[in-house]
């Protein structure tokens, strides 16, 4: 491995490794706009260049392509350099527009972050001089690009060739009439096209979805996983709620990937990247409903009160046999392990599943996106969530025997069955089920054939654990609280166990987290505390091998 000094700080790094990713083991800054660690190196941007004396030899040298060699010294910080750098921002900033009043990206700009540490100079161009080019050019159903503010950095180009697969930017004509723009008759439309704008280093590629919503300084950041499918993404959720005069009701303003080497890297499909909307969508519940007579409105506690009656009455009647529960593989850990506390372990109850077949698919590559749309089928899985005892009842046949008559009581958590079932059937369901209780995060169908419906929280608004469908154990962190009346999922269960006599003991959810820990075997010895930021893989099941977050027909950068 080489040893080398940056700017008199030794370092010793991974033979191979260039100058720029160096650095940052010292936390140093090599500037640079073209290089990204994800894409392939093109050093056009010239940004990176550095002094490197070796072999008592001195020349200036790119960053990004040049790879760290023992005994090596990198200067990073001299006048030669600033000189190089402010040189280099001039050029691209004669003709760039002065927008940053209103650019999306002022305040995480590069351009303008760099102008500060190495440019401060006087532009020898006039205003009325400026190069004119696309401005609002829209180049697909969620990007717009400024030609203008382009760097010609290229990142987009390779992120759609390299990552994605597919040729539909590109760089056209020549020296100052350079430009970047689709490739004639393609828009960006690949499913995670949305990358580009977080490659972008300046503010010529914006997100419809975020434009001129909020400035970024007032954001707010919280790590968090997708949930949008079993493949579990690290992402970021930047997120402001103090200023209700724009937007009041939308809480998170975007999403963005979080580096995980071993999930994700450092992309997200656009598929998750705008499943946030539902998180404050118009038809969120947010306080529980009832068909019980002489009540227009109800509470929770009253909901409760009321289930756990009629589970009473029908256990006492007719034994285990007769409640059933349709459990969601959208549910957290803590969620499915209480449930299965509950109603398995303490009630006996073998009609327990999270599975129906006529659950929603979606579309599955082999770069991020899984069919499977809930983010925890793998924990529901390890924690038995499934036909009890291995031969109990599973989804569809619950749902057969409740159409039946077969159960008193039924409990359905997110799944909306009237989405599956025929008009005719749903009516066999209301008459033939004595007590349907509801848990779920929107107003659906289930929300008129349930006797009573319980609001419960999303992923944005609580703590939790999912587990992939690899294995990985990961956490997500709450930036705000639920509105109205919304519970988490965990305390709907502890509270009817109160009520049903069955204490299930947890001050927050990283009591139900060591308790899933000290009780489940795939979970021995995973503690709260010891989930680190990209999660930690289930007890026995080994880390999967390291592959390349990219399409497997990748085309060439150029």
């Amino acid at each position: 491995m080489p040893h080398l000094e940056i700017d008199g700080k030794p370092v010793e790094v991974p033979a191979g490794t260039n100058l720029i990713e160096a650095a940052k083991r010292l936390n140093i800054e090599i500037p640079h706009y073209c290089y990204h660690p994800g894409l392939a190196v093109v050093g056009s941007c010239r940004m990176c260049q550095v002094e490197v004396e070796l072999n008592g030899r001195k020349s200036i040298v790119v960053g990004c392509n040049t790879a760290a060699a023992d005994g090596m010294k990198v200067f990073n910080s001299t006048e030669a350099i600033h000189r190089i750098r402010s040189g280099v921002l001039e050029f691209y900033l004669q003709h760039h527009p002065l927008d940053c009043p209103i650019c999306d990206d002022a305040g995480e700009c590069d351009l303008q972050n760099y102008y500060l540490l190495h440019g401060l100079h006087d532009s020898r161009v006039e205003l009325a001089e400026k190069r004119h080019k696309h401005k609002v050019h829209d180049v697909g159903p969620t990007v717009v690009l400024d030609s203008e503010r382009c760097v010609l950095c290229s990142r987009c180009v390779r992120f759609c060739r390299e990552i994605a697969g597919v040729d539909e930017l590109g760089i056209f004509e020549h020296g100052g009439d350079s430009e970047l723009l689709n490739v004639p008759d393609k828009l960006l439309e690949n499913d995670y096209a949305g990358n580009v704008v977080d490659l972008c280093p300046v503010g010529a590629l914006t997100d419809k979805d975020f434009r001129f919503k909020r400035r970024v300084w007032y954001l707010k950041r919280t790590p968090s996983v997708c949930t949008g499918c079993s493949r579990g993404c690290s992402i970021y959720m930047d997120w402001e709620t103090s200023r209700s005069y724009k937007n009041p009701q939308r809480r998170i303003q975007r999403l963005k990937p979080r580096y995980n080497r071993d999930v994700n890297e450092w992309w997200i499909c656009d598929r998750g990247r705008y499943s946030y909307h539902a998180v404050d969508a118009g038809n969120r519940l947010t306080a529980p409903r009832t068909k019980s007579e002489g009540e227009s409105a109800t509470t929770v506690d009253a909901v409760l009160d009321r289930a756990a009656s009629k589970i009473k009455a029908a256990l006492s009647k007719h034994g285990p046999k007769s409640v059933a529960v349709i459990a969601s593989a959208a549910s957290s850990n803590e969620d499915l392990f209480l449930l299965k506390r509950l109603f398995a372990d303490e009630l006996k109850v073998h009609s327990l599943d999270v599975t129906l077949s006529g659950e929603p698919k979606g579309k599955e590559d082999e770069i991020l996106m899984k069919a499977d749309l809930t983010a925890n089928r793998r924990g529901a899985v390890e924690i038995a969530v499934q036909p009890w005892g291995g031969g109990g009842v599973a989804g569809d046949d619950i749902l057969a025997g409740a159409l039946d008559g077969d159960y008193e009581v039924l409990i359905v958590v997110q799944h909306d069955l009237t989405r599956i079932l025929s008009q005719k059937e749903r009516n066999r369901l209301g008459q033939n089920c004595e007590y349907i209780l509801y848990l779920g995060t929107h107003e659906n169908g289930m929300c008129h054939l349930a006797d009573d419906v319980i609001p419960i929280a999303m992923w944005a608004e609580r703590e939790a654990t999912g587990t992939n469908f690899q294995g990985r154990v990961q956490r997500t962190w709450r930036p705000f609280e639920p509105r109205g009346e919304v519970l988490c999922e965990w305390r709907v269960w502890q509270e009817l166990g109160k009520r049903l006599g069955h204490a299930l003991p947890a001050e927050s959810v990283a009591d139900v987290f060591d308790s899933i820990g000290a009780a489940i075997a795939s979970f021995k010895g995973l503690t709260w505390e010891g989930i680190p930021p990209t999660g930690i893989m289930l007890t026995g099941v080994s880390e999967p091998p390291y592959r390349k977050v990219q399409s497997s027909r990748p085309l060439p950068a150029y």
